[in-house]
């Protein structure tokens, strides 16, 4: 259903679409998790170890399309903030073949480099196989990947957070049955794994293609004469292409970080990787109210209401602080009982270097849940520089933290890393919302 997000109180509006977002981003972190836990619980440590450690080479790419996708929907929020209907299409089919094309170039870049990735980052050789393998028809399946996200992202775009969680919900679900069955009961191995998640999220392509075509009139292209226009590609890229280098940076951030742990043995890279999975379920909720910012900046911001923005901002700030505590709380108490669910209650190596991490970073979610909402409020309103910039910043305090904190702190250095890039990206983005709080007003 499409909601509009210009009127009515905005705390409400945001709640009422963050949640369905919320529930999305929670089944695609599940999604990704239950190729690696029922790995560790049917192929063993070393399985789970190669899996894991390609974590980070897999998001930078899919990171990159999915984040582009996210960027390529701002304008068609804006025209449908402003009524404009006919731009809407306008910007719907372009964005179509943008993701099309980039899904064909980044599968054949990334299926053919990643041996040699693996290498650089000085993946152990006991577990090179398992990542190499699991790998190859994850890059494979990328343009299901990226047209998932691209009519998820056209749908939100519209103010329908829920249809993109009813399918999600569906492609999960037979996900982690095909998981298993492909696991145990075939000799794929993490192959299997890899094929389940390629299949489930095919499945979730038709179905958000057909919800398009059958239920949504605004994007309907009956007797709609589309043009192809250079102008309109270089103005959406130029959303997109930023909100892709962004996630591309957080995801290289880990590549770094990996490539520093991997140097620790299997014992901080299993530890590492079952904390960073916690983690990112953990963050999902201050995520899901930043991504729900960008949409109602974007509709607002075509609409003209300036000072709506401005008060849902301020609404937004105080959930995610509140929100912020409670999680910090959560894996402070329970952060090792989450752990053991993946490696067991025996792994006590593991389970004490996964809850130092977990405690640290939940003790500053704060910090995090400002940086989404004031970060993607700025790309709701069209700019696309500033974003950057967090992003190299981010970047920079990552490389900080892999070459003199980790070899010097060890894993310690690997756990004060994430949260120095969140202080390192927020510095600009807080400097940048207070410019673009003088101009709203």
């Amino acid at each position: 259903m499409q909601q509009s997000l210009t009127s009515g109180k905005p705390y409400r509006q945001i709640i009422r679409f963050a949640l369905p977002l919320l529930m999305g981003n929670l089944f695609q972190q599940l999604y990704n998790m239950a190729d690696t836990f029922i790995i560790s619980r049917t192929l063993g440590v070393d399985a789970f170890a190669g899996v894991s450690c390609t974590t980070g080479l897999a998001n930078l790419i899919i990171g990159f399309a999915s984040g582009m996708t996210a960027g390529l929907a701002i304008p068609l929020a804006q025209s449908f903030g402003a009524r404009q209907e006919k731009e809407v299409k306008c910007h719907y089919v372009h964005n179509l073949i943008i993701s099309i094309v980039t899904g064909l170039v980044l599968t054949a870049v990334s299926v053919s480099l990643t041996p040699k990735l693996l290498t650089i980052l000085r993946t152990p050789s006991d577990i090179f196989g398992y990542a190499r393998e699991y790998l190859y028809v994850i890059f494979a399946g990328i343009i299901a990947t990226i047209l998932y996200n691209f009519f998820a992202n056209t749908l939100r775009a519209l103010g329908d957070s829920r249809s993109p969680l009813q399918y999600l919900l569906i492609a999960c679900g037979i996900n982690i049955v095909l998981d298993y069955v492909l696991i145990v009961y075939t000799p794929l191995g993490v192959k299997g794994a890899a094929l389940a998640t390629v299949l489930s999220q095919a499945i979730s392509v038709v179905l958000c293609a057909l919800k398009i075509v059958r239920s949504v009139p605004v994007l309907s292209l009956k007797q709609y004469s589309w043009h192809g226009s250079l102008a309109v590609v270089k103005h959406n890229l130029a959303m997109g292409i930023p909100m892709a280098f962004q996630s591309s940076i957080i995801s290289l951030g880990v590549i770094l970080i990996q490539f520093a742990t991997n140097g620790m043995g299997t014992t901080a890279i299993a530890s590492y990787s079952v904390a960073q999975k916690i983690d990112g379920v953990a963050v999902e909720p201050l995520r899901s109210l930043g991504l729900t910012m960008s949409t109602y900046a974007a509709q607002n911001y075509g609409a003209r209401q300036p000072q709506r923005i401005l008060q849902g901002v301020r609404q937004c700030v105080w959930m995610s602080i509140v929100l912020s505590v409670f999680l910090g709380l959560l894996m402070t108490v329970g952060g090792r009982f989450l752990a053991s669910l993946f490696v067991g209650t025996e792994q006590q190596p593991i389970l004490d270097l996964a809850h130092q991490f977990l405690v640290i970073h939940g003790a500053l979610y704060s910090i995090l849940a400002l940086l989404f909402v004031f970060r993607y409020t700025l790309q709701g309103l069209g700019n696309a520089v500033i974003p950057t910039v967090a992003g190299l910043m981010e970047l920079a305090m990552r490389v900080l933290a892999a070459f003199i904190l980790v070899p010097k702190l060890e894993f310690m250095g690997a756990c004060i890393e994430t949260p120095l890039s969140w202080l390192g990206a927020l510095i600009p983005v807080i400097i940048a919302w207070c410019a673009a709080v003088r101009k709203l007003r």
